[in-house]
C-alpha cells in the first residue's frame, strides 16, 4: 500500500470515529432528555391518577395528606381524601408520593369516597382543567364561596374563600368581628375544601 492510501486509511478511520463519538454523544443527550421527561412529578402523578391509585402524598414540612389524585395542574394536584375531602398541594410543597397500602376490612381502612357530581357542593375535580394553574381553579372556585382550611409557611387559616388573584387569596375567617385575612398565593403549600367531603 502506497502512503496515499495509507493516509486515506487513517483519514476514513479518524473520520469514523469522531462519527461515533458524535453518534454516543447524540445517543447520551437523547436518553438524558427521555429519563428527565419520564422522571417529571407532575407526569408520575397523572399516571397515578389515570391507575385511580390511592397514594399518600408528603409535603416538604413533614405533614401527609392521604387519598386518590382526581388531577394535576401546572402547579397543583388534586387529592379526594378518603371522606371525600378535596385538597389541592402546591406541586412545590410535595417531598414525595407513595401508593397507600392496600387496606382491607380488617384494617379499618377502604378506598376513598366516590367522586363528588356536579350538583354537590363544593369543590369539584371536574374544575381542574389538564394544566389549570393554582389561581385560576381558586378563581373559578370563589363563585361558590366555599369553606376552605388553607396551610401556608406553617400555619393553617379556616375561612370562607372570598376572592383569588393571580398572587393572593382572600378569606374571611369565621369569627367576630368579621375581618378579612390575605393570603400569599406562593406560600400556600394545601388548601382543602372543608364543605365537599
Amino acid at each position: 500500500m502506497d502512503a496515499g492510501g495509507l493516509d486515506d486509511l487513517e483519514r476514513w478511520a479518524a473520520e469514523a470515529r469522531a462519527r461515533e463519538a458524535a453518534e454516543a454523544r447524540v445517543r447520551e443527550r437523547w436518553l438524558r432528555t427521555q429519563a428527565e421527561e419520564g422522571g417529571r412529578l407532575a407526569s408520575v402523578l397523572a399516571g397515578l391518577a389515570e391507575q385511580q391509585a390511592d397514594v399518600v402524598v408528603t409535603l416538604a414540612g413533614g405533614r401527609s395528606a392521604p387519598g386518590r389524585i382526581t388531577g394535576v395542574g401546572a402547579d397543583f394536584v388534586a387529592l379526594r381524601g378518603p371522606a371525600g375531602r378535596m385538597t389541592l398541594i402546591a406541586l412545590g410543597a410535595v417531598a414525595w408520593v407513595r401508593k397507600a397500602p392496600e387496606s382491607g376490612p380488617a384494617r379499618g381502612g377502604g378506598r376513598p369516597g366516590p367522586a363528588m357530581g356536579p350538583d354537590d357542593r363544593g369543590f369539584d375535580e371536574d374544575d381542574v382543567p389538564p394544566g389549570a394553574a393554582l389561581a385560576d381553579v381558586l378563581a373559578q372556585a370563589v363563585a361558590e364561596r366555599p369553606l376552605v382550611a388553607v396551610f401556608a409557611d406553617g400555619t393553617s387559616l379556616t375561612g370562607e374563600l372570598r376572592a383569588a388573584g393571580l398572587d393572593l387569596l382572600v378569606l374571611e375567617p369565621a369569627g367576630a368581628p368579621p375581618d378579612l385575612a390575605y393570603v400569599r398565593l406562593g406560600s400556600i403549600y394545601e388548601i382543602s375544601f372543608l364543605d365537599s367531603g
